[in-house]
């Protein structure tokens, strides 16, 4: 029998921006608004969520429930994978023909690096097609916010882009993109900034480039001379912005 609309549960997933509150889009708020349940992903070290942080402000807590989905801050399958089941398991426990909208809040975009794939992924392994509806509401990515803050062009006409999770290439890789595009976007550069900036000043790029880190929060480090953190290691939510131009525009 086919099943009536007021059954079909509704998943939203929500982009949420960088850090301020103010760059939420406005399908993104009013899918927030109109949520029963808010799913916010959260690292189990026990640090509040930045997700939360964001959209705390937005949330009618006497009307709307927030879940808390342990998500671990590692690239081990073993606890990776376990930590996106249960996930699943409570989103569609709290998922009711009574309580049918839900919305699950990330950094960010989504379909960027988002933790929102995987639980995605598991969703439609689980067969829930037709009974949960998943929407993606795109978001402010961090190096959107990071080029705004700084003024920083990220491309014109032909030039090419690339966009790489800093963490997993190798030096002979970020040389070859640094010669290839115009732009290198690195995300999650911070524990390995030291090798990233040894490898920029060798191909003498250091004024060729600027450093983010949680652009948007209270907290925010925007650096123009990335010489100044030469030898540091900073936090995971950082980012180079890599421009040949950077400097000569403008």
């Amino acid at each position: 029998m086919t099943k009536q609309l007021a059954e079909i549960r509704h998943l939203t997933a929500v982009g949420v921006g960088p850090g301020d509150p103010e760059l939420i889009t406005v399908k993104g708020l009013k899918a927030l608004q109109a949520a029963d349940i808010v799913f916010v992903p959260q690292s189990r070290d026990g640090n509040k969520s930045l997700a939360w942080r964001i959209v705390a402000d937005y949330i009618d807590q006497s009307r709307q429930e927030v879940v808390s989905l342990l998500l671990p801050m590692t690239r081990n399958p073993r606890e990776l994978v376990p930590a996106w089941e249960a996930a699943v398991d409570v989103i569609e426990g709290k998922l009711s023909a009574e309580r049918p909208l839900g919305v699950y809040v990330l950094l960010g975009d989504p379909l960027l690096y988002g933790s929102f794939m995987y639980i995605w992924e598991r969703l439609n392994e689980n067969g829930l097609g037709p009974d949960v509806q998943v929407e993606i509401v795109p978001g402010v990515t961090s190096f959107a916010a990071t080029a705004a803050a700084t003024q920083t062009v990220l491309s014109m006409t032909h030039e090419r882009v690339a966009i790489l999770p800093a963490s997993y290439e190798t030096i002979a890789n970020l040389k070859q993109m640094f010669e290839t595009f115009e732009t290198v976007i690195l995300l999650k550069a911070g524990t390995v900034l030291p090798q990233l900036l040894e490898t920029l000043e060798q191909l003498d790029l250091l004024d060729h480039a600027v450093y983010g880190e949680r652009v948007g929060m209270p907290e925010e480090v925007v650096v123009t001379d990335v010489r100044q953190l030469l030898g540091q290691k900073r936090p995971y939510l950082s980012l180079l912005i890599v421009n040949k131009r950077i400097n000569e525009m403008f």
